[in-house]
């Protein structure tokens, strides 16, 4: 087994991110969603790490990177993201971000461009997040968004804990739940409101168009939005593929099915 390196590094002034690094090779950086940490990707490191220098790190305020009340929206997390690959010197990299990682991710490319950048695994987000039109690939109207932000504010517990329990396709393990909910509440719940409330706001929809076709995409999506997303992408960033697997945590849930269409996008593209 490849052995994993577990190190900070400083991306702004006081500002430190937790960053796991295993194998060698291309780098393939696996980027946490809203509030999690390097764990949740505990079932792809090992499969990718004897081809790949896999690099999985805790943003800002998540798992056990600094905690800090400035620079908590998805921008800062870009420019987060661009300074540890810069400090890491991650050429022609391959980015797997996972739902609101993908806001890093794109802000990342609206700061600076798309490079060190050869491809990306987008894991389920639409660059949209709040519907406009029926059967819009998004994350939801804003009256459930809404919802959502004032249940984290009046029982941070209880609706993170839901919220974990409905990335399951299937019913999760009472074990697995308790440990992805542990996981989510290293992000202080302030620090939870602030980036659900800049995560809902947000549509990378001309981030998604000025990028069509600068390097290799594939979106794995919800099952149940891959229509939706399929539309969305034909309109939008037709360059890109689609493909629909399970639900929100389909890369846990599914990890072999998800680690084969990762591998058989690698290898088309010849990342």
């Amino acid at each position: 087994m490849t052995a994993t390196q577990r190190h900070h590094v400083e991306v702004a002034d006081g500002i430190e991110l937790y960053v796991e690094e295993s194998g060698s090779g291309r780098p393939l950086v696996f980027i946490p969603g809203w509030t999690m940490t390097t764990e949740v990707f505990a079932r792809q490191v090992p499969h990718f790490a004897d081809r790949y220098r896999v690099v999985t790190y805790d943003p800002r305020c998540q798992g056990r990177s600094t905690k800090t009340v400035n620079g908590i929206s998805y921008a800062q997390h870009g420019r987060d993201l661009a300074r540890l690959i810069d400090a890491l010197a991650l050429k022609d990299a391959v980015l797997a971000p996972w739902s609101y990682g993908c806001l890093k991710v794109w802000e990342m490319f609206r700061q600076r461009g798309t490079r060190d950048t050869a491809g990306v695994v987008w894991i389920d987000l639409s660059p949209q997040q709040v519907q406009r039109d029926e059967g819009d690939w998004c994350e939801g109207d804003i009256a459930g968004l809404t919802a959502t932000q004032r249940a984290l504010a009046d029982d941070y517990r209880a609706t993170t804990r839901a919220f974990c329990a409905g990335m399951w396709q299937g019913t999760p393990p009472a074990d697995e739940l308790d440990w992805v909910v542990d996981q989510s509440l290293k992000t202080p719940q302030y620090a939870t409101c602030l980036l659900a409330a800049d995560g809902m706001s947000r549509d990378e929809t001309d981030m998604a168009r000025a990028t069509d076709g600068a390097l290799s995409m594939l979106h794995i999506v919800h099952e149940a939005k891959a229509d939706a997303a399929r539309a969305f992408v034909a309109r939008n960033c037709p360059a890109a593929m689609v493909e629909g697997l399970g639900f929100h945590f389909m890369f846990w849930e599914y990890a072999d099915r998800f680690n084969a269409l990762v591998d058989g996008f690698l290898a088309e593209n010849d990342l």
